[in-house]
């Protein structure tokens, strides 16, 4: 595996990061607007990106733009809402043809990026803000996502989960807000928030795939090098709190499985040194098909329909996820703890740490497979020293040691655990 080499620099107030590769037959551009969490503003930030997606001043609806794509050759615009950590991220991304591969010479890029430049800056407005019907629009649909969110049990567990774990902290906001603004955010209202976004938010433009360099640098200076007032940003990366005492909370609804949830502080992220042992320690426990959960949970007691750990290493959270039968709660718990207490005394063999070590590999190898997977990476590395070198990421993980798995463990403290259960049930 080659190394992929990736030049970043600073524009203006645009962070900018070229990755020149023929690995693929278009040419993504990827634009991320960051900012910290907020109660006053996850909301209204959650609704923007469809909102300009309705419309600018030269094509003043969707299917204008839809018709400005599918001219440029099938041209595809996408937009999402994230959190990392404590940061609200936005993210637009358009994907063209290569030029390379196109049967005549046109600017398509040049032509992909003024056209995202304008979606993003220059929305088609009335009296000053944002149409109304369009608002009440992109509202109803915000709110029907959110509220669908009750219908998948599994969903719904984890964001009620993070909501209790962490109640005291950003972190508990939903990354698409909460119903409960939706009723009182006016079309001024997230006017407002947006030009805070456009004169404050960091923004991170990434441009991968077959282009010329200096032209992408000197159409981004013309389009997005105006100089802005960038404030300072929540590291994404955010410090845990101490755990006092062992929370326990129970939901009931009208249901055929239950949903366990066991959240683990890890008090570690991924600008730790000890990052890299503490995802080969969940791959251990719980992030791998071969994991001490799996095996002794499902396969050996058959006590779960599935189970399984994530790791979030923005904010340092494992998450235990299991679905289980309602009357199963105290032995599933007393042997996820008893799994935890094992990979903190080291109780795993040589063959579970290069089986982990493999299974981490192969996804390091898949994630620049896609523009997207390069650029989740490439975030969380950007945060520690700007550049990202594969085989050093590789050799990270290689040289994990079982005592590296093993100290990484022992940082573990349970916060939550949080159980979904049927109406009726004692617990």
């Amino acid at each position: 595996m080659e190394n992929i080499n990736v030049t970043s620099h600073k524009l203006g107030d645009i962070h900018l990061h070229l990755w020149k590769t023929d690995k693929f037959k278009t040419v993504s551009i990827i634009l991320m607007m960051k900012a910290s969490l907020s109660v006053d503003t996850v909301t209204a930030r959650a609704l923007i990106p469809e909102i300009l997606k309705g419309g600018t001043k030269d094509y003043p609806s969707w299917m204008m733009i839809k018709r400005k794509l599918d001219n440029m050759y099938g041209a595809v615009l996408e937009t999402d809402v994230q959190k990392k950590g404590e940061q609200h991220v936005i993210t637009f991304r358009m994907d063209v043809a290569a030029e390379r591969c196109l049967p005549k010479q046109v600017q398509l890029f040049q032509e992909a990026l003024a056209l995202l430049y304008k979606i993003v800056t220059e929305p088609r407005q009335e009296n000053g803000i944002f149409i109304k019907e369009v608002v009440e629009q992109e509202k109803r649909v915000l709110k029907q996502k959110i509220q669908s969110v009750s219908d998948n049990k599994v969903a719904y567990a984890v964001e009620r989960m993070i909501e209790e774990m962490f109640d005291q902290e950003l972190y508990r906001l939903p990354a698409y807000g909460r119903v409960e603004d939706l009723d009182v955010l006016e079309p001024e209202d997230i006017y407002d928030v947006y030009k805070q976004m456009l004169a404050h938010d960091r923004m991170d433009l990434f441009i991968i795939g077959s282009f010329d360099e200096t032209q992408a640098k000197e159409e981004v200076v013309s389009l997005f090098g105006a100089k802005r007032q960038v404030r300072e940003l929540q590291i994404a990366s955010t410090t845990s709190k101490a755990v006092i005492e062992e929370k326990v909370v129970c939901d009931k609804k009208n249901m055929k499985q239950g949903q366990l949830h066991l959240g683990y502080r890890t008090y570690t992220t991924f600008v730790d040194n000890d990052c890299e042992a503490m995802r080969v320690a969940d791959c251990i426990f719980g992030g791998s098909p071969l994991s001490k959960l799996f095996i002794n949970v499902r396969q050996k007691e058959s006590l779960a329909y599935y189970v399984g750990s994530i790791l979030e290493r923005h904010k340092g959270v494992l998450m235990v996820m299991a679905g289980i039968e309602f009357d199963k709660y105290d032995q599933v718990v007393y042997i996820i703890k008893e799994q935890v207490a094992a990979m903190k005394r080291g109780d795993f063999t040589e063959q579970d740490i290069e089986q982990a070590k493999g299974v981490l590999l192969n996804q390091l190898w898949q994630s620049v497979d896609t523009a997207l997977g390069f650029v989740d990476l490439f975030c969380s590395d950007m945060s520690v020293n700007g550049h990202i070198s594969l085989l050093d990421c590789a050799e990270t993980i290689k040289n994990v040691t079982k005592e590296d798995i093993v100290r990484a463990a022992n940082k573990w403290e349970l916060d939550t655990i949080y159980f979904l259960t049927r109406e009726g049930e004692e617990k």
